[in-house]
């Protein structure tokens, strides 16, 4: 009896028929069916009414259970006796057991049939004693076993036993007599009473062993304690280890993790370093549990995600639900399919989310989603679209994405596309190459190389834009895909909503057969980049004396150039990480801080006169001095800021973002050059490198522009650009950094939901009345003793608060007073 629909287990049974729920990682319909086949039965029929496909997709014949199932659907209830009268074709010839598809149990069927077979009466049901009897069908018997009395869900009041019915009957065909065609038909209601007033025997067997009818949240998770209580003698996937741990094949369990009692781990699912998995825990095939995450009392389904930090405490989180890192799930959770919970959210008690609901970052949920849906709100944020690589960056929204890309170009134009060293890059650029060919352009694979390289091709060669995949610099797990424009700087919003609209809307431009785009390889790519990074450095030598300076390449494709371009710069190059590979890059903060640690060491080993640290990309940098001197990411803008203008002859303009010191200002009107206010994006500073009047642009993140050569970030024309700079102002990293004015800038965050930011970004600008105020970018008000811009972040549900004041107090007190009117603000006060 498989026909089942679940509702009170809603979520969990809002994508699947109730008998496909999974129990220790196996529908309970494959448990009953282990069951039936240990019993000796191999002829099975299975009765369908809600969503039959699933059941028949997932057994088919059931040869892989060595059975024979055939399937009888309903077109229309038929209740309980009417849903076995329509399989009565299959069923007439011989005495027949019915039993639950959705309710778990252990009992020992052969004894059944045996008693039944030894008395003469058609209908043989197994009775279990109970504790609490209200919720099934209460049957009284004699002493030989025939039934005196039943009497459906009844009342306290109108109990007069413990032993009910489990829905396990052993009936002979001529049942199928008495059962009318076609219309609904209950067996406890109307088929037995009708029987028995036929002059029919009805005998009830009591029966030991297990019986559950999983008909509840409360009882599903209460059926995995039992099992792995041993109360239940069902199959568990899995290898079993000591402490009752049942492990499966091509799981990954990191040394550092801890592993409780009565746990179940799926196949392939990987328990990272510092992961707590305590008692009664059951985790499904495919899963991934993240660094330092805790995990107790509850059931996670296949293919989900568990981040970094997070908490999931007595909950059910249903298949493919992506729980981001520091997450919490309170006891009584019930997550639904394909579910996101953002960063830092809370679930609360007893809350049920269902099926593809997105929780914003940091919310807090106190009642159930149903139909609610947060949709995702853009695919485009600061570092392009990124994501966990197949979690949420995956080759389906690579092609896609592709697709919608393509589709705004022009018909046969050609794209450049490159990767990191990365294999999940790989396979993300792969899925890009056809993509565009789908939509009949032109790609030319670079295979691995760096942004530069990308966008140098991608303008020099007249293509139409360009594409670039490689892991974050902040998270090796995430993955950014870079889409460019046909002068290689970053796409421009606007052009990033009409791929949006595409991809959401599937509007594709289809290729046909003789007009799928091509695959090129460029032959000379890197050499032209060479060429063209030298050119724009004057070529030659850049240093009037040879120095020797430490670089730290990052594992990144800088690897493939600087050896090449050094020695025509007559220095002496000291490299450190010189080679590529994305996936062991150290780009997490202690892993980063220990780089630049030896970096720093490694200057009075070697007497260097420069350092310098690349990030994974090539793309931004950290400046170190001879002293072993670290520059953070502001005062290294200065720096440049002061080498650019002491060394640029002309009155062209610097670019810098609005969160930027104002010292900046004072550092270029002291050469007679003007200053550009921009917004924070690399596509606002490389917009701005574009325009005459601009010289150089350079942000608070490492990155620096450098239009002659090209308008984005390049760590490589960055460093030379430096060695030059000093070469002709002849002085020293440490004395520039020296001469630099002191500045006190703060920076905050404040968690606000999206719906209250536009609140937020009001009262910012109602208060910016009564001041100087810009609004390019947020809104900056302009205080008597400094500055504040509040700023709503693109994609998470936070608001930044950057200030700056004349002195540490004044940059404190800034900071205070608008964190303050943010909270107010978001408050509704």
């Amino acid at each position: 009896m498989a026909g089942g629909e679940g509702t009170r287990l809603r979520p969990l049974t809002s994508t699947r028929p109730k008998p496909m729920v999974p129990i220790v990682n196996q529908p309970v319909m494959e448990h009953i069916l282990g069951l039936v086949k240990h019993h000796g039965i191999t002829e099975v029929v299975a009765t369908l009414a809600f969503m039959p496909q699933v059941i028949e997709d997932y057994f088919g014949d059931g040869e892989e259970w060595g059975t024979n199932i055939t399937y009888a659907v309903e077109e229309s209830p038929l209740g309980t006796a009417g849903s076995v009268k329509n399989a009565e074709e299959a069923l007439r010839s011989e005495p027949f057991v019915v039993i639950s598809g959705d309710a778990l149990t252990d009992i020992d069927l052969t004894s059944v049939i045996a008693f039944h077979n030894s008395h003469n009466g058609p209908v043989t049901i197994a009775l279990k004693r109970v504790p609490d009897p209200l919720d099934f069908g209460v049957v009284i018997t004699d002493e030989t076993g025939k039934v005196q009395r039943f009497l459906e869900k009844p009342t306290w009041g109108q109990v007069f036993s413990d032993t009910i019915n489990t829905g396990i009957y052993v009936l002979d065909p001529v049942v199928f007599d008495f059962i009318p065609e076609g219309k609904a038909y209950d067996f406890s209601s109307e088929l037995f009473p009708a029987l028995m007033a036929a002059g029919h025997d009805l005998y009830g067997f009591e029966v030991d062993g297990y019986w559950c009818d999983v008909g509840s949240l409360e009882s599903y998770v209460a059926v995995h304690r039992d099992i792995l209580d041993g109360k239940a003698m069902l199959y568990v996937p899995g290898a079993r280890a000591r402490n009752d741990v049942w492990i499966g094949k091509g799981a990954d369990i990191d040394p550092g993790a801890v592993i409780g009692t009565k746990v179940v781990i799926g196949e392939n699912t990987r328990v990272r370093a510092g992961a707590r998995v305590d008692d009664y825990t059951v985790i499904g095939d495919n899963c991934l549990v993240g660094y330092d995450t805790v995990i107790e009392h509850s059931i996670v389904w296949s293919d989900s995600f568990i981040g970094a930090g997070s908490e999931v405490r007595g909950a059910v989180v249903c298949r493919g639900v992506d729980i981001r890192a520091r997450a919490r799930l309170e006891p009584g959770a019930a997550i639904g399919d394909s579910t996101v919970v953002g960063h830092g959210a809370i679930v609360g008690n007893d809350v049920q989310v269902y099926p593809y609901k997105r929780i914003e970052a940091g919310a807090v949920v106190t009642s159930s989603l149903i139909w609610e849906s947060k949709g995702i709100r853009s695919l485009f944020g600061t570092d392009g679209v990124a994501g966990l690589v197949n979690i949420d960056v995956t080759p389906e929204l690579a092609l896609r994405l592709a697709q919608a890309f393509g589709s705004i170009l022009p018909s046969k134009a050609h794209v450049v596309v490159s990767r990191d060293s990365s294999r999940g890059a790989r396979m993300i650029k792969r899925a890009i190459i056809a993509g565009l060919n789908s939509t009949g352009n032109h790609v030319r694979d670079l295979r691995v190389a760096s942004p530069g390289i990308t966008r140098f091709t991608t303008r020099d060669t007249r293509c139409e834009g360009g594409v670039h995949v490689c892991v974050s610099a902040k998270d090796p797990q995430t993955l950014e895909i870079h889409f460019y424009d046909k002068a290689g700087i970053d796409l421009a919003p606007w052009i990033e909503k009409k791929v949006e609209r595409l991809y959401f809307r599937q509007e594709f431009r289809r290729a046909f057969f003789d007009e799928i785009g091509e695959i090129l390889y460029p032959p000379r790519a890197l050499e032209y980049y060479i060429a063209g990074l030298m050119e724009a450095l004057d070529g030659g030598a850049l240093m009037s004396n040879r120095q020797t300076i430490v670089v730290d390449m990052g594992m990144s494709p800088a690897s493939f150039v600087l050896p090449q371009v050094a020695g025509g710069w007559d220095v002496e190059l000291i490299a450190l990480r010189p080679f590529v590979d994305s996936e062991r890059a150290m780009s997490t903060s202690p892993a980063r801080d220990e780089v630049l640690g030896q970096l720093a060491r490694s200057m009075d080993l070697f007497q260097a006169d420069l350092g310098l640290s690349m990030d994974v990309t090539a793309e931004r940098i950290t400046l170190v001095s001879a002293s072993g001197g670290v520059l953070d990411a502001d005062t290294a803008l200065h720096a440049m800021a002061y080498l650019w203008s002491h060394t640029d002859a002309s009155d062209r303009s610097l670019a810098v973002p609005y969160t930027a010191s104002r010292v900046i200002e004072q550092i270029a009107g002291a050469t007679g050059h003007g200053v550009l206010r921009v917004g924070t994006s690399r596509r606002s500073l490389s917009a701005a490198a574009l325009r005459p009047e601009v010289g150089f642009a350079g942000s608070q993140t490492g990155g620096f522009v450098f239009p002659a050569f090209l308008a984005s970030y390049d760590a490589i024309m960055s460093l030379g650009m430096t060695l030059r700079m000093l070469d002709r102002i002849g002085t020293s990293l440490d004395e520039v950094v020296a001469a630099l004015p002191p500045f006190y800038l703060r920076r905050r965050q404040v968690f606000c939901p999206f719906a209250r930011k536009g609140a937020v970004m009001r009262q910012m600008a109602e208060l910016g009345q009564h001041h100087e105020v810009e609004m390019t970018e947020g809104v900056r008000i302009v205080e008597d003793d400094g500055w504040a811009l509040v700023l709503p972040h693109a994609t998470d549900a936070i608001v930044e608060v950057f200030t700056e004041g004349d002195s540490a107090d004044a940059a404190d007190t800034i900071a205070d007073r608008y964190v303050a009117l943010v909270e107010a603000a978001i408050g509704g006060e």
